[in-house]
């Protein structure tokens, strides 16, 4: 997809996301379906950690031109997400972990707009984790990750409300 499309779909994929995530009560955002690994607000904290962890990535395949990269993920940073997912919001966390994705967001929106044209579809190979292959990446493939991963959660989301409200009227 070329970049300008691709940008207004990213920041479309984000208004979904956002208008999904409004609809979650406040009561639900703790909800964790038995057997699921995030909690309905958990599913905000899980969308700020891709967001970060690709954001990572992006700004250090630019800044080393597109040379090989290795894991840029902090040492402990995906557990802590992991439990931050399960445990899910309070009505207090719900704001500030909105505010955290939009500015993810706008970071990774401004990389993208202050890439050069030719560097859109550039390839880096990146390692994502210890002991893995490097896995071409470009930042027309972060962005559309993104998109998708966005799209993913909204399905997810109502899902999910649907799942706490059967609990709580059978409950």
């Amino acid at each position: 997809m070329e970049r300008e499309g691709a940008m207004a779909d990213f920041d479309a994929a984000r208004a979904e996301w956002e208008a999904a995530f409004a609809r979650v009560p406040d009561d639900a955002l703790t909800y964790l379906k038995p057997g699921d690994d995030y909690s309905l607000g958990g599913l905000q904290v899980h969308v700020n950690w891709v967001l970060a962890h690709y954001r990572r990535v992006l700004e250090a395949m630019i800044a080393a031109g597109f040379g090989e990269l290795g894991p840029q993920d902090p040492p402990g940073d995906l557990e802590r997400a992991l439990d931050g997912a399960r445990r899910g919001l309070t009505r207090r966390e719900r704001r500030p972990a909105l505010e955290e994705m939009a500015r993810h967001h706008a970071a990774l929106r401004a990389a993208v707009d202050r890439l050069p044209s030719a560097d859109w579809s550039r390839l880096a190979p990146v390692v994502y984790g210890a002991g893995q292959d490097p896995y071409p990446t470009s930042p027309d493939a972060v962005i559309g990750w993104l998109r998708e991963h966005y799209r993913e959660h909204v399905v997810q989301s109502a899902d999910l409300i649907e799942d706490w409200r059967n609990a709580k009227a059978g409950g």
